[in-house]
């Protein structure tokens, strides 16, 4: 086994343990990665705190990046020394997989948030007790993380990690929304509730496609000053007790055309639904925590109003994740001007800075 350090959520609502972990040699078609970097995202948050389906003690993280240590005998794309950075897995087989849809990975309930192999089995143990060690395949809050082939990416050997760590969730999912799915055209209007890592990237795809007008809403005046050299035109703040609705009918009378939210927040959600003209689509990436909403079936309904729920960007496999770096290649997705570092041993400081709102995007990276 790999003896390594990885930060373990053992318990609901408690802050991260260090902790030593002693982490399976990979199978036959596994790949065992050193972790070079990886980002925090919310949905961490959200499992570290027991708003998601996980069983504890469990080691999370699921943008993680590095470089190859050892490979199974079946494993051929990739060798020791290649950078990589690691994507959510998905098993490559159901209906939704052969579709192209391996977002929805019909498996995802084991590969996503079980923690385990396909089979059920652990990967890593403490003092001869298992610790789940497969958070979306990788749970890269850890010195090593043991992958298969078809969550990673092999990139350039120049490449610098602790930005296109940042690409495999939330900017995914933010840019993925609106390149995927909402797909604005140069005529139409866009509201991005929430500008996060995640909003931040709709609204940089916004500009790609052209958008006419771009509004960004959220409660801090940094962000919104971000929002708007992402590309926003305009920006609503909403810590005052401001309108929303009213707000944006002031720059759209008719209401938007589309309308994304990153906040999961049961308010800002149904704001964003009642933002929308007609015919008008809503994205969201965050659930409201199993909060039900009270929705006027009525207003939805003579509008002609699309609500999706929109996982990994709606993209497929590896595939958009190629194209994200290449953005982000180009400069057109700056995801490098939200990224702040942190060592592993400050995590619970990064996760409280993330919280705060002082840091966007906190990146654990190791030496």
């Amino acid at each position: 086994m790999v003896t390594m350090t990885a930060a373990v959520a053992a318990a609901a609502g408690a802050e991260f343990e260090l902790l030593d972990i002693e982490l399976d040699e990979p199978r036959a078609d596994e790949v065992l990665v050193r972790i070079l970097a990886v980002g925090i995202c919310h949905t961490d948050i959200n499992a570290l705190s027991g708003r998601l389906p996980v069983t504890m003690p469990i080691i999370l993280g699921h943008e993680g990046s590095g470089v190859i240590e050892r490979v199974g005998s079946q494993v051929t794309s990739v060798q020791p020394g290649d950078k990589v950075v690691i994507a959510p897995d998905f098993c490559g087989t159901c209906t939704q997989c052969r579709l192209g849809h391996t977002a929805y990975c019909e498996k995802s309930g084991t590969l996503v948030f079980g923690g385990t192999r396909l089979d059920g089995s652990t990967k890593a143990s403490h003092r001869g007790e298992p610790v789940r060690g497969a958070f979306f395949g990788q749970s890269s809050f850890a010195q090593y993380s043991l992958v298969t082939e078809r969550n990673i990416i092999r990139v350039a050997d120049d490449a610098r990690l602790e930005y296109l760590c940042a690409l495999t969730c939330g900017a995914n999912a933010g840019a993925g929304a609106v390149l995927n799915t909402l797909k604005p055209d140069p005529d139409h209007s866009i509201a991005v509730f929430g500008v996060g890592t995640v909003g931040l990237a709709a609204i940089a795809a916004a500009r790609m496609r052209g958008a006419r007008e771009i509004i960004a809403i959220d409660v801090h005046d940094s962000r919104l000053q971000l929002a708007r050299e992402f590309g926003a035109t305009h920006t609503i703040n909403t810590a005052g007790g401001t309108d929303t609705l009213a707000a944006i009918k002031k720059i759209v009378p008719a209401g938007v055309d589309r309308a994304f939210d990153s906040t999961g927040v049961k308010d800002v959600v149904l704001s964003a639904i009642y933002s929308l003209t007609y015919h008008g689509m809503f994205c969201y990436v965050s659930g409201t925590g199993g909060v039900p909403l009270d929705l006027d079936l009525n207003r939805i309904l003579t509008k002609g109003i699309t609500i999706r729920g929109v996982m990994g960007g709606d993209g497929t496999g590896l595939v958009f994740l190629t194209e994200l770096i290449r953005l982000f290649e180009e400069g057109r997705l700056p995801i490098d001007r939200l990224v702040q570092t942190y060592r592993l041993d400050q995590i619970n400081q990064a996760v409280g800075d993330m919280k705060a709102g002082t840091t966007i995007k906190p990146v654990i990276t190791f030496d």
